[in-house]
């Protein structure tokens, strides 16, 4: 007999995968349900690829609706007009740069970084066909470890990639969310997060702001069913379980606020 925390090999998949539609729902309705189908069957590429692939499409596209908001690219630009000036006056100050060369560098990032440019639009696109594939990859990388080492799970790696790969569809909503809030609310920095709260004075110079954008709806929805499926495919407690992957996000979060990328990457 087949001990409970051992995966089925290749030849006992007689259960068969669930329909795109059915995943899609599931991954909403019922996260449980779909997991245990995701753990019974075979290895499943799609699950992964096709969530991941709608969600570069679906950030790019709203991306491209924010920096088409005459609004929104003025406060995109500003924004990164202060963190480039912030920069080069660092630069300045250390001796790593002349004022002259401050000046050319600054002209020359002008034309990259304006909202409306072509040269925004490809490296948007560029960042997220190559970021966001590697940042899923080394998130399922750690969760393989700690499932092996402090689980004592035998769960394959591509089956984490596939519990995680399916939360993209929640990823999806989010930016759609987002964007609307944004255009909503006519501020850049809009969202379901707990920034709603200093959104009037928002700054990513305060840590305290950053830390409240973190905490956002979509990120611990992601997180739970992220929980849910990793305790399914490591036949673990869903409680042990939860409490690894917020341990894992709160460190992340502390590490952006620490080294001052908060404001760059996401929760």
């Amino acid at each position: 007999m087949q001990d409970a925390s051992t995966p089925p090999s290749a030849g006992e998949h007689a259960v068969p995968p669930m329909s795109f539609t059915e995943k899609m729902t599931n991954i909403f309705a019922s996260p449980g349900e779909l997991y245990e189908n995701v753990r019974d069957t075979g290895p499943t590429a799609s699950n992964w690829i096709v969530p991941l692939i709608l969600f570069i499409v679906i950030a790019f596209v709203t991306s491209q609706i924010t920096m088409r908001n005459p609004s929104l690219a003025s406060q995109l630009k500003d924004q990164i007009s202060q963190q480039t000036e912030k920069s080069f006056q660092e630069a300045i100050q250390s001796g790593k740069m002349t004022p002259e060369q401050a000046e050319q560098s600054r002209q020359q990032m002008e034309r990259f970084t304006d909202p409306s440019s072509p040269w925004m639009m490809i490296t948007t696109a560029g960042s997220l066909v190559i970021v966001v594939p590697i940042g899923l990859f080394l998130v399922c990388l750690v969760y393989w470890l700690l499932g092996k080492t402090v689980m004592k799970s035998a769960s394959p790696y591509m089956k984490v990639v596939e519990v995680v790969g399916l939360t993209f569809f929640i990823g999806c909503v989010e930016a759609i969310v987002t964007v609307i809030m944004a255009i909503g609310f006519d501020k850049l920095h809009a969202g379901p997060n707990l920034a709603l709260a200093v959104l009037g004075n928002f700054s990513l110079e305060n840590k305290f702001h950053i830390l409240l954008s973190k905490v956002n709806v979509f990120t611990i929805w992601s997180l739970v069913v992220t929980s849910i499926g990793l305790s399914k495919i490591f036949s673990k407690d869903l409680n042990k379980v939860l409490v690894l992957v917020f341990a894992l996000w709160i460190l992340w979060v502390v590490f952006l606020l620490i080294t001052g990328l908060g404001a760059r990457f996401g929760g």
